[in-house]
């Protein structure tokens, strides 16, 4: 859950297809453990959305920073987009962006797991493409909360780091703020993207058997 807008701040430095599509082998039971878990933080979550507010900063010749406002929006079980209202000339195409292949959840049909490691409180999960393409490797890294870092690298050199500060909105972990570092052959980008105005649209029972219950925080 918390790591919503990565995707789409690699999409706007005109990367967005980053992952193979294909079903993977049973990740390790302890990441098996840690994908679940991020499902299970939406089990109850009919839906949410949010404002964005993204900052760029081109590291590299011409050096341009601009600022991109959006939105985000969550269906359950995994319908997750981004929609930018105003983008740059270089980046048409690329106002909605969806991103269900993002979440951890649906990981295990998309990577091999090839190690889990313990740094700190973190965990940390090594895993590649069950089909050979450009993304070298993934490694991931959670703490208690849920993901926190995201790395990618590619067979062209390039490599992308997302770092992930999450927030508890009625209950489900969501991005309070995140940094994107994005170095591919021939540029280097910088992002970082906040998200504010939640409104979180939960299930619940009680005990007349109706499922209705809004929430909405800042």
């Amino acid at each position: 859950m918390m790591n919503r807008s990565f995707h789409a701040l690699a999409a706007i430095a005109g990367l967005a297809a980053l992952t193979a599509q294909s079903p993977a082998p049973a990740p390790t039971d302890e990441a098996a453990q840690l994908f679940a878990r991020s499902g299970a933080q939406v089990a109850n979550l009919k839906s949410y959305t949010s404002a964005l507010h993204v900052d760029f900063g081109l590291r590299t010749f011409p050096y341009l920073k601009f600022h991109v406002e959006g939105d985000t929006a969550f269906v359950r079980p995994d319908d997750f987009s981004v929609h930018f209202k105003h983008v740059p000339w270089f980046a048409k195409g690329f106002e909605h962006i969806k991103m269900d292949a993002i979440e951890p959840q649906n990981w295990p049909q998309r990577y091999i797991v090839d190690s889990v490691t313990h740094q700190g409180d973190r965990t940390v999960i090594e895993m590649r493409d069950k089909i050979a393409g450009n993304v070298k490797n993934v490694r991931a890294e959670f703490d208690a909360s849920g993901l926190r870092r995201v790395e990618w690298s590619y067979t062209n050199g390039g490599r992308i780091t997302v770092d992930l500060n999450p927030v508890n909105v009625d209950g489900v972990f969501v991005p309070a703020s995140e940094s994107a570092d994005i170095r591919v052959p021939g540029y280097h980008v910088e992002a970082h993207a906040t998200f504010t105005d939640y409104a979180v649209v939960k299930d619940s029972r009680p005990s007349g058997g109706e499922t209705a219950s809004n929430s909405t925080a800042p």
